[in-house]
C-alpha cells in the first residue's frame, strides 16, 4: 500500500513539474528586450520614458518620469534645481520617418512644485525637442515615480509596425542632455549641460549631477506596434494545444515513474 501511495505521490509531483515547465515556455519573446521600470533607490536618480504601444495613425503622449532618492550635501534648501532634457527618437521607425515628436509639455505634478517656472517646452525639429524647468522644491529629488513631462509622438498612417524580416520595428524615446546652446536668449545657454543641475548661491555656479557617476541614470522606453488581439478561434486553438501538452506531459512523467518503481514492487 505504501508503495502504491508513493507512486501516486510521485505522479502528482511530475504532473506539477510539467505544468510549471509549460507555463515558463509560454512567455512571449518579441526579440526586443523592454527595460523594466526602475525602483526608487537611495542616492540615485532615474529619468525614465515609458514603454508604449501604438498603431498606424496614432498620436500618443508618452510620460517621462523622475524616480529619485537623492540628497545633496552642498545645496541649501534656498537654492533651486534646474532640469533640462532634450528628447529624441532613435531606431528604424524614426529612421524611416514613421514616427515624429510633435509636442512637449510639463506635467501637472511638476507644475505644482514650489517655485515652478517653465523655461522651455518645444518640439523644434527631429534633433532638438527641449524641455526645461526651474523649481525651488527639493522634493523633486525624492520621488517614487513622478511624471515630469509628456512627449507627443505622431505615428504615420503607413507605419507597418514590422520590418520586412518579420521582426518588430523598434523605436526609442531617448532622454538626452539639454541643448541650451540652441537658445541664446536663455540665461542657461552658456553653462548648463546636465539633465539635473543644482544652483549654488554661494559659488554662483551649478553643481552638476552628471550621468555616468552612479547618480543619474537614463532609461529610454520603446515605442512598438500594439500586439494583435487573437480571435476566439486562435484562443481556442491555443487552449486546446495547452491542454494536450499538459496531458502528454503528465502521462510521459507517469510512465517514467512507473517504469522506475515497478521493479521494486
Amino acid at each position: 500500500m505504501k508503495k502504491i501511495l508513493a507512486i501516486l505521490l510521485a505522479a502528482i509531483m511530475v504532473f506539477s513539474l510539467g505544468l510549471t515547465a509549460f507555463a515558463e515556455g509560454e512567455e512571449e519573446n518579441t526579440g526586443i528586450l523592454l527595460p523594466d521600470f526602475p525602483a526608487q533607490a537611495e542616492g540615485e536618480i532615474y529619468l525614465v520614458s515609458e514603454n508604449t504601444y501604438v498603431n498606424a495613425g496614432d498620436t500618443v503622449e508618452i510620460p517621462v518620469y523622475i524616480v529619485s532618492d537623492y540628497t545633496s550635501e552642498t545645496c541649501p534648501e534656498s537654492e533651486y534645481i534646474l532640469l533640462g532634457i532634450n528628447f529624441t527618437l532613435t531606431g528604424d521607425a524614426f529612421n524611416q520617418e514613421y514616427m515624429t515628436i510633435t509636442g512637449v509639455r510639463a506635467s501637472e505634478e511638476v507644475q505644482a512644485l514650489n517655485g515652478y517656472e517653465l523655461i522651455v517646452a518645444e518640439a523644434r525639429d527631429m534633433y532638438c525637442n527641449m524641455f526645461g524647468i526651474k523649481v525651488a522644491d527639493e522634493s523633486i529629488l525624492h520621488q517614487e515615480a513622478m511624471p515630469i513631462a509628456y512627449v507627443t509622438v505622431s505615428v504615420a498612417e503607413n507605419y507597418p509596425g514590422y520590418n520586412e524580416d518579420g521582426t518588430q520595428m523598434d523605436c526609442q524615446l531617448d532622454v538626452g542632455a539639454p541643448m541650451w546652446y540652441e537658445y541664446g536668449d536663455r540665461a542657461y545657454a552658456d553653462f548648463a549641460s546636465s539633465q539635473i543641475e543644482l544652483w549654488n548661491d554661494t559659488t554662483g555656479e551649478f553643481d552638476l549631477i552628471d550621468a555616468g557617476f552612479d547618480i543619474l541614470y537614463i532609461v529610454s522606453g520603446h515605442i512598438l506596434q500594439t500586439p494583435p488581439v487573437p480571435t476566439w478561434q486562435e484562443r481556442l486553438k491555443a487552449w486546446a494545444i495547452e491542454q494536450a501538452i499538459k496531458i502528454l506531459t503528465f502521462f510521459q512523467g507517469l510512465n517514467e515513474v512507473l517504469l522506475g518503481l515497478l521493479p521494486t514492487l
